[in-house]
């Protein structure tokens, strides 16, 4: 992870932010704030008949993880949306269902698009 997200340079001028529990807090906030959104691709059968979940995701800023529910296939995507076209080729028909809500520290405006982080952690907590 640190090379996705270089570490700030220490400063002997650095000040501890706030109290342990305090900075607890910051964290909790700062984690839930940019986490990746939860995807489900599920599959629909019939007319409506019957419908199952076919894959898991994970949605981060720059791309979207995949995983079958049978394990039979895990795989990058771009973003959710096209892993949900891609698997959709097979002819199954497959939906793709947003499990969590949009983070509050993004901003989108495509519904089907896992919203993007444009800051940097550093900048937020200062």
């Amino acid at each position: 992870m640190d090379d996705v997200l270089p570490r700030p340079p220490a400063s002997p001028h650095d000040e501890p932010l706030g109290t342990p529990e305090e900075f607890h807090q910051l964290m909790t906030e700062l984690a839930a704030d940019y986490a990746p959104r939860r995807f489900a691709i599920c599959e629909e059968y019939g007319d409506r008949v019957d419908g199952r979940v076919y894959a898991w995701g994970v949605a981060f800023e720059e791309h979207a993880w995949l995983q079958t529910d049978d394990d039979s296939f895990t795989g990058r995507f771009a973003n959710a949306p096209s892993a949900a076209r891609m698997l959709g080729r097979t002819g199954r028909r497959l939906r793709l269902i947003w499990i969590d809500r949009p983070s509050t520290a993004y901003v989108t405006e495509e519904p089907d698009r896992p919203p993007r982080n444009e800051g940097h952690w550093r900048r937020r907590m200062s």
